[in-house]
């Protein structure tokens, strides 16, 4: 009798959530496997990749918190983020802005901002450009992939040649080994490394500035709703900030 009333007991659990709209299945967090420290630190083993730090894996941590939800991460290339959110494998990605993803901004829904992503033109202190001109001619290094607002009319025309590389660390080495003079990060990127590179110097005049937010499948369970409200939880409650901080 108390297998039989405990097996109805939970039966009648699982009827609960289902009622009230609410789910027992874990949400996939997309984390795009192309970016570097302070985004992602990625362990790679021939068994296994994994997110073991880093700014999104931080996010992806408070918002599951409060949306009271399990979140699984998984790792994507920025090439497979796209058709992932689309058929619904991930359920949402951070860190991300309709310009980045313009063949599907208008598939998905776009959550409350973040916070502010500003591509600096970095150098060594010998380097310093006064103007785009100063970077005509010049290989700036970037990342494959990776859509550069301020720079991107000068990168079509090739007054300004893009030196591409896997991610941003990668280029950090070939500014300290002089194969590039510049190299495109961003203040996330430019405040982390500068920690370790002091003579890591930066301009400004690219005007290169995005807004980040959270893309959400609309495959998933989570709500635009839900999810806004717990970004709004995060930036008010300094969890936000005090992540960014950290790196």
């Amino acid at each position: 009798m108390r297998i039989l009333a405990a097996t109805l007991l939970l039966l009648l659990k699982l009827i609960a959530l289902n009622v009230y709209g609410e789910s027992t299945d874990t949400e996939v967090y997309g984390v795009n496997s192309d970016y570097a420290m302070p985004l992602v630190d990625i362990e790679r083993t021939e068994a296994s990749t994994t997110l073991k730090e880093g700014i999104l894996k931080d996010v992806g941590e408070a918002l599951s918190k409060e949306l009271g939800i399990t979140f699984k991460i998984l790792l994507l290339p920025k090439q497979r983020i796209a058709p992932a959110l689309l058929s619904g494998r991930i359920s949402l990605i951070c860190h991300s802005n309709e310009i980045w993803q313009p063949k599907i901004k208008n598939q998905v829904f776009w959550s409350h901002d973040l916070y502010n992503s500003t591509n600096f033109v970095a150098f060594l202190k010998n380097k310093a450009p006064k103007s785009k001109k100063d970077l005509y001619g010049e290989r700036i290094g970037t990342v494959l992939n990776f859509i550069y607002t301020g720079l991107e009319e000068e990168f079509h025309k090739n007054l300004v040649l893009r030196e591409d590389g896997p991610n941003i660390g990668s280029n950090i080495q070939k500014l300290l080994k002089r194969r590039v003079n510049y190299v495109l990060m961003s203040n996330l990127e430019y405040n982390y490394f500068k920690k370790s590179f002091p003579a890591l110097q930066f301009a400004d005049f690219a005007h290169d500035s995005v807004t980040t937010k959270c893309a959400l499948s609309k495959k998933s369970s989570i709500s635009l709703s839900q999810l806004n409200r717990a970004i709004d939880t995060i930036k008010r409650n300094g969890t936000l900030e005090r992540i960014l901080k950290s790196y």
